[in-house]
Parts: structure tokens; sequence; C-alpha cells
């Protein structure tokens, strides 16, 4: 026997959506159909994916780090095909995209290579602006469309909103740190550790409600704008911060390691995606870029469910 490619898109489906009804209405099949497709591949693999209880399905620790695989093996099938289909667009025109301080840190590079491969008739202005201006840009036709932390947005019926990708967060601690060794960290747990605060994209504002939802408060004991500085600080054992997976890097700019670890309970994940005001009113350009960001957010979503394993399998060895 042999995974097969619908047995993986069951499975990816059954985990995001969490019950079998929901996934089979996804997959187009009947309910004892992916039942039977997920049962075929636990055989198979020799582990339970999920644990089953009264709302639907969980993942188990099995289940999560095949859940990375998985979806990198589908969003490697969707990037060959897509770019084989229409490797390079014929479209023309400009496009104006506007971009938060975050998205310009971590993705601007890739998105300027992904436009220059895909969109090379397309006269591509990034801008980078604060949330707020970004809202009223778009709205008031200055940009074109936007690629925001969609958390953070003003709720507005008049502007469309699309989540690319969804990174989340996790503690990040030095390897030695008493906590490296847990499988997952609660609030509480982290409430009288020393705790480093990136300072970045309302950031502080997010960090706030969580803590504040669980009626705790983080011990800052350092607060910066610099995501280089706060690697430094938690590989060297100052202390301990939670941030995405998306800026994650299993390492320092000094050459200190840093250990990721889950979170439990009310930290909220950060979601990167798109806003513009409809897409009847978007140029074919605009479309264009708004496709080539789509895929594009599917190969770094795979790129970092890679980083992650790579540092899980270098901490083991």
């Amino acid at each position: 026997m042999k995974i097969t490619i619908k047995q993986l898109e069951h499975f990816v489906a059954a985990a995001q959506t969490g019950q079998v009804s929901r996934a089979a209405q996804r997959c187009y099949v009947s309910q004892p159909s992916l039942t039977t497709s997920l049962k075929n591949l636990e055989s198979f693999l020799g582990v339970q994916l999920f644990s089953r209880h009264s709302a639907g399905l969980r993942l188990t620790l099995h289940g999560e780090r095949f859940l990375r695989h998985a979806e990198h093996i589908l969003a490697s099938l969707d990037m060959a095909v897509a770019e084989t289909k229409d490797a390079i667009s014929s479209v023309e025109g400009s496009v104006k995209l506007a971009i938060t301080d975050t998205v310009s840190e971590y993705m601007l590079p890739k998105i300027i290579g992904a436009m220059r491969r895909q969109l090379p008739q397309v006269s591509f202005e990034p801008v980078e602006r604060n949330r707020l201006q970004i809202e009223h840009g778009v709205r008031d036709g200055e940009f074109d469309l936007a690629v925001v932390l969609i958390s953070n947005l003003t709720r507005r019926s008049d502007l469309k909103q699309e989540r690319l990708l969804k990174s989340e967060r996790r503690l990040w601690t030095a390897l030695d740190h008493p906590l490296a060794a847990q499988s997952s960290v609660s609030l509480r747990e982290l409430s009288d550790q020393a705790f480093i605060l990136l300072d970045m994209d309302e950031h502080v504002a997010t960090v706030n409600r969580y803590w504040s939802a669980a009626k705790l408060k983080p011990k800052v004991v350092f607060r910066t704008k610099s995501i280089e500085a706060v690697r430094s600080l938690v590989a060297q054992n100052v202390g301990v911060t939670i941030l995405s997976d998306l800026v994650f890097r299993p390492w320092s700019h000094d050459g200190g390691r840093i250990r990721r670890t889950a979170m439990t309970g009310g930290v909220p994940s950060m979601d990167l995606g798109l806003i513009y005001r409809h897409e009847a009113q978007m140029s074919k350009a605009a479309q264009a870029c708004a496709n080539t960001l789509r895929l594009l957010a599917k190969s770094v979503l795979r790129e970092s469910h890679l980083m992650m394993e790579g540092n899980v399998q270098g901490l083991r060895n």
C-alpha cells in the first residue's frame, strides 16, 4: 500500500476542520469514505493521528508532526501545477501594495522575487505603512491591495479580508532553560519568568490582550523593536518570549540556539492576510498579484514547517 494524494487531502481537511462531517463536505466524499481513508492512513503509518472525542477530532502529537509534512506535499503539488500552467503571466499594468513593518521585515524580499518571476510585465510598488494608514489607503483607492496582520484589522464591511497563512505563537527559550524540556507551557507557568517583549506592528497590544484575558501579566525585563535583539537575549537565557513560527529561527545572530515550545490555552495565532476593497474593483494586474501572493504564502508556510521540523530533529540528535 502507498499513501495517496486523496488520503493526504482527507487528513489535512480533517485536521483543519476538526470534524469528519465538515472534512467530508470539503473533500466531496461521504463520511464513511473519509473515515475509512483516515483509518487506512493510520494503519499504514502505524500510529494514531487523531484522538476522537464528542466534539470531533483532535490531532495527536504524531498527527501534528505528520500534518506539517502533508501540508508541505500538497502545497508543493499546488505550486508545481500553478507554475507549470502559468509560470510567467502576460498580464500588464501596475500594482501598489501596502505592507506593515512585520510583513516588510520577513516577507518583502520573497514578495518582490515572486512578482519579478511571475509577473514580469507588472510595475510593482510596495509601500510600508502602519495598519490604520493601510486601511484608509485601501478604502480610498491609494493602494490596490495590502498584506497585513488581519487579526489587528478594524472590522469594516467595505474591506474584504482573506487569510494567507496562520502562524502559531509559541514559547522561545534558551536550550538549557528549565521550561525547554516540557512539551507545552501555560501562561501561568511563564508569569514569573523574565520576559523579552518585541515592540513591532501592534504586537504589544496583542500580548497585553491575551495576558489580560488570562488575568496575568508578563514580567517584562526588556522591550525592543529589534527581533535580532530578542533572539540573542533569549538564546543567552536573559529571558523568554512568545512569538510566531513565521519569525522563528533556531539560532540568534551571535550563534546562540533557541528552543520552541507549544503554548496551551489563550495564545492566538498570528494570521497574515490580504485586504482589498472588492475583487470586482481590482484590476487584472492586482488580481494576478493577489494570486501570486496566495501561492507564495503556501511556499512560506511550507518553509516554516520544514524549519520547525529541522529544529526538532537537531535538538534530538
